[in-house]
């Protein structure tokens, strides 16, 4: 009975958990209206002319070159929209979240455009229009850009010129107007960026680089030719638009002059200066408790873009009650990262103290990112939230910055798709590096068919090195924990695991995508050296055997999983349907994997001490769905849940409690009152029977070593000044970085709570 009531439960969280969040839109740029078909064309990024009818979704790389027709464009779910005027020449070249695209991004080479642009929840630009001389960052507002270019022959003909000249143009015309808002004006060319407000235009070639107030008449001529047809600029979230037409109203008579007040003129020189200062520095000064300790934290994260490139940097310094005195200072894994080597002996140990220099210039890398997984190449570099590799049986959604800011990670992925073959690479740490994956694979069929054939290795070189063998007080850990944590670290065990896997993308549409996927691997365990656990020995070397029964056969330890993924109009999903056994599991290298490498090592020491045990006999099965919705940029959900059931070596089946929950919820500007925003990501493995209390479990809690957990709150005191609360989990370490294990063998688990003030984020 108490098995057909875990059914209830599970099936009612994946029911009430999971189908109400399959649904997560994405991006499409909508062609809403054009006045004449005949006027118009749209090319592809690979010049093939497109069909094209009111209504359908444009795609990145997309030209639409219109002649005497106007086109009007929304973004969906956005809800920004575009009017392109007669005789204009527009790429539409990326939309934010589409194949990881960080913008919505349009190149304007002639004619002229305008866009009325939905705010976002950060305040970051997250629009980007480019004239063949300057860039455009919107924050949300109503603007317009007209381009005239030179005359073809005129620009051939221009001769070279020294660097310390004027530089040359291909345009006699390129001008920026705002109806409302801010924009910020870039010169590519001298690299120079002026703020351009409400009723202000700016030319790139006029006298000088600066906003000129437009009189009445001149925003009605620029407006002329831009005025919304089909769709309505009152729909747009989070802009007011001012009316469509300038009326001149009968001046009454005229009355007392009251004092006048002073000018506003606007920010001033200083004052931009300094806020640019301020967003690119984003200077956080606040507490931080780690590992049950209270400090005080200042850290300067400036970032910046070199093209698709992004840097950022992470100088922190948290320290205890005196931010002179270095002894107070945090030092994770007993490493003072400012010291830059100089608390190292060289003439005795040049080789460490290279090292400790490297570790200490590393640390100040937070993220480096270059495309995204699935483009010709990506390069990811920094505390990084999200490794997968192949399908992700093995590897999937690793994450390295788990216990962030306790403990501080440089990771590397990258990798390559040259359509015919490619490569993945992952390291957990650039600075002392354990967990290596790398994948390739091939597309033999390409182009006719484009299934993808892939294999995949990973290894972790250490999962046993960070077990510290007392607890808290220093006091030693339970004669059977202690006895198998200790023949964990004296075999210094080592994972290997493979896989190979296929992908085949079935359906790729504006509204629909689908890909089916599969595949399969295993576990090999390896021990560097001969250990023990009770009467029992271990032998040293790669144990093949736990992966074929060579007498039978029969494969052990192994696991693999079938399913599809995709888009279908409204959501994102992700179903799969997955079997193990032993001691493997699907996505092995998860996200809350570097908490629980060591229990995971000593779990495989006692399945080597006795193999034929029952629990390591049964096989496990389920099906495993995820979805997500954004909710009128205003609220975003994910959710997902395993189901899993299991069948014992005596062929009954019963529910297992291997079963795993995870949602995300995340409330953007609109949502809550006074501008804050708010999130919660929360994943667990177990959860039902934590929840129901079941066997083992009794004990059990939501917040152990088996949860991942990140919650935030953020309130906006101005347009770059946030007060923001962060709170997550982090295993507790000693002072050589080891992991503090309670009396039953599980990883000790502590809050992990920061409160800031953020400027220029």
């Amino acid at each position: 009975m108490k098995r057909f009531g875990y059914f209830t439960v599970v099936a009612t969280a994946f029911l009430t958990l999971v189908v109400p969040g399959l649904a997560a839109q994405q991006p499409i740029a909508v062609l809403a209206y054009f006045d004449d078909d005949r006027e118009l064309t749209i090319t592809d990024k690979n010049d093939f002319e497109v069909n094209f009818y009111m209504g359908m979704g444009l795609s990145p790389g997309d030209w639409i070159e219109t002649g005497n027709t106007a086109v009007e464009i929304r973004l969906d779910p956005n809800g920004s929209i575009m009017r392109i005027a007669p005789n204009s020449n527009v790429r539409m070249d990326s939309l934010q979240g589409r194949d990881g695209a960080p913008a919505h991004e349009l190149s304007v080479q002639q004619g002229r455009f305008r866009m009325i642009a939905a705010r976002y929840i950060d305040r970051e630009p997250r629009y980007q229009i480019r004239t063949p001389s300057a860039v455009v960052g919107v924050r949300g507002t109503d603007f317009g850009v007209h381009v005239v270019p030179r005359d073809a022959a005129e620009t051939e003909a221009q001769p070279e010129i020294e660097s310390d000249q004027p530089p040359q143009y291909t345009t006699e015309t390129e001008e920026l107007f705002v109806f409302a808002g801010e924009v910020i004006f870039t010169n590519s060319v001298t690299e120079e960026s002026v703020f351009v407000q409400r009723d202000q235009r700016v030319d790139l070639h006029g006298a000088e680089f600066l906003p000129l107030t437009m009189q009445a008449s001149d925003i009605s001529r620029r407006r002329s030719g831009l005025e919304f047809q089909e769709l309505d600029p009152n729909l747009v979230p989070g802009i007011a638009v001012q009316p469509e037409t300038v009326e001149v109203a009968v001046e009454p008579e005229p009355e007392p002059e009251p004092e006048p007040e002073p000018a506003d003129d606007g920010p001033g020189v200083f004052d931009r200066m300094f806020t640019r200062l301020a967003e690119v520095s984003g200077l956080q000064v606040g507490s931080l408790t780690v590992n049950e300790e209270t400090f005080a934290r200042v850290s300067v994260q400036p970032s910046f873009s070199l093209g698709e490139l992004d840097v950022a940097l992470n100088f922190p310094i948290i320290y205890g009650d005196n931010l002179f005195d270095g002894g107070t200072w945090y030092q994770p894994d007993g490493n003072n990262e400012w010291s830059f080597s100089a608390d190292q002996n060289w003439s005795d140990e040049p080789l460490v103290a290279l090292r400790d220099l490297g570790t200490d210039v590393a640390l100040k890398i937070h993220a480096v990112e270059y495309a995204e997984r699935g483009d010709p190449f990506y390069l990811a570099v920094g505390n990084l939230s999200s490794f997968t590799i192949g399908q992700g049986l093995l590897m999937r959604n690793y994450a390295n910055d788990s216990d962030y800011p306790a403990v501080r990670r440089v990771g590397f992925s990258s990798g390559f798709d040259t359509e015919e073959w490619g490569l993945e690479v992952v390291v957990n740490d650039l600075t002392a590096p354990e967990v290596y994956a790398g994948r390739i694979f091939f597309r033999p069929a390409q182009p006719v068919v484009p299934a993808a054939v892939g294999i995949s290795a990973i290894t972790d070189t250490t999962p046993a090195g960070h077990i510290s063998l007392q607890d808290r007080s220093g006091d030693p850990l339970s004669d059977e924990t202690l006895a198998v944590l200790t023949a964990s670290r004296d075999g210094k065990p080592l994972f290997l695991n493979v896989a190979m896997d296929l992908e085949l993308p079935i359906v790729d549409r504006e509204r629909f995508d689908l890909t089916g996927f599969a595949e399969a691997g295993g576990l090999i365990p390896y021990l560097r050296k001969p250990t023990s656990l009770g009467s029992e020995q271990v032998n040293s070397g790669l144990k093949t055997s736990a992966l074929v029964d060579f007498s039978s056969g029969d494969l052990k330890n192994v696991g693999w999983t079938a399913g599809a993924r995709g888009r279908a109009a409204i959501f994102d999903y992700r179903l799969e349907f997955r079997s193990y056994n032993g001691i493997f599991r699907p996505g092995f290298y998860g996200p809350g994997y570097d908490r629980l490498r060591g229990t995971y090592s000593a779990e495989m020491i006692r399945y080597l001490t006795n193999t034929e045990a029952d629990q390591y006999q049964t096989q496990t099965m389920g099906i495993a769905g995820e979805a997500g919705t954004e909710l009128g940029e205003v609220i975003r959900v994910s959710s997902g849940y395993f189901l899993p059931w299991e069948r014992a070596e005596d062929g009954d089946w019963q529910g297992s409690n291997d079963d795993e929950f995870a949602i995300e919820l995340a409330a953007m500007d609109g949502l809550i009152p006074f501008g804050v925003t708010a999130g919660i990501a929360y994943r667990r493995r177990h959860f039902a029977a934590t929840i129901a209390g079941w066997n083992e479990y009794a004990d059990a809690h939501l917040f152990d070593a088996y949860t991942t957990v990140e919650g935030y709150a953020r309130y906006p005191l101005s347009e770059i000044i946030d007060v923001e609360a962060r709170v997550s989990t982090a295993v507790l370490r000693d002072e050589s970085g080891d992991i503090i294990y309670t009396r039953d063998g599980a990883p000790r688990i502590a809050p992990v709570l920061a409160i800031q003030t953020r400027i220029g984020f």
